[in-house]
C-alpha cells in the first residue's frame, strides 16, 4: 500500500475533483474543443507557396504602370513551383515539376472557378476584376496553396 503526505493527499483530491467536473462542461466549450482538435495539422496536411518573384517588383518605373500589360509571378513551395504570366484578361502558366492536376482559383470575395492542368503542367485562368485570388493546385502527390495576391 502506497502512503501519502498530507499535501500529496489534499492534490490528488483537488485532481480528482477538476476530473469529475469535466464531465460536466458546457456544449459551447465542448465544441470550442473539438473545433481546435480538427485544426490541429492543417499545415502539415496543405503546403503553402510563397510569391518568391513577381516582375512589378523588379521593374522600372515604366513598367510598374503595367503600360505592356504583362507581369510574371512565381510562387514556390516545398515540392512545387507554379510560374503565372498575365497577358490582358488571361493568366497563363505552368506547374514545375510538370504534372497533371486541377487547379482551383479562390476568390477573396467569393469568386471560385476550377480547371485542369494538363500533362506538361499548363495551365490557365481568368481572374476575377478587382479582387485578390489564392491558387489551390492538386496535382499527384502535391497539394500546394499560394499567398493571396491581385494578378
Amino acid at each position: 500500500m502506497t502512503t501519502h503526505s498530507g499535501d500529496e493527499e489534499a492534490t490528488l483530491r483537488e485532481l480528482a475533483s477538476a476530473l469529475r467536473e469535466v464531465d460536466h462542461l458546457s456544449e459551447r466549450v465542448r465544441n470550442a474543443g473539438d473545433a481546435v482538435w480538427t485544426w490541429r495539422g492543417i499545415d502539415e496536411e496543405l503546403e503553402l507557396a510563397a510569391l518568391t518573384y513577381d516582375s512589378l517588383l523588379r521593374a522600372g518605373p515604366a513598367l510598374r504602370s503595367g503600360a505592356d500589360g504583362s507581369r510574371t509571378v512565381r510562387f514556390t513551395g516545398p515540392s512545387a513551383e507554379i510560374q503565372l504570366e498575365r497577358e490582358g484578361d488571361l493568366v497563363v502558366g505552368q506547374l514545375v515539376p510538370p504534372q497533371p492536376g486541377r487547379l482551383t482559383v479562390e476568390g477573396a470575395r467569393g469568386h471560385r472557378a476550377e480547371s485542369e492542368i494538363d500533362e506538361v503542367g499548363c495551365l490557365s485562368f481568368t481572374p476575377p476584376d478587382g479582387e485578390p485570388v489564392r491558387l489551390r493546385v492538386r496535382a499527384g502527390t502535391v497539394d500546394l496553396l499560394t499567398d493571396w495576391i491581385r494578378i
